[in-house]
């Protein structure tokens, strides 16, 4: 990862904004089935144990409440 980059976005409202636009673009456009996606970042949930902190910055639910929500 490009620390200085991240750093400088994160200076910024506006590429803040930008860089969640796109985020939600590049989401949206994704070829990949939702299965796969689904799979990816479940697997990620096994394996991270902070990986509740990006579904809470994302949508903001913790994986077990997104479970629930099933």
């Amino acid at each position: 990862m490009n620390k200085k980059a991240i750093e400088e976005v994160l200076e910024s409202e506006a590429l803040l904004e930008r860089f969640v636009e796109t985020l939600v673009d590049e989401i949206n456009n994704d070829d990949d089935a939702y299965y796969k996606k689904g799979r990816q970042l479940l697997e990620l949930c096994l394996t991270d144990e902070n990986a509740d902190d990006f579904f809470i910055a994302i949508c903001g639910w913790r994986v077990d409440s997104l479970l629930e929500k099933l």
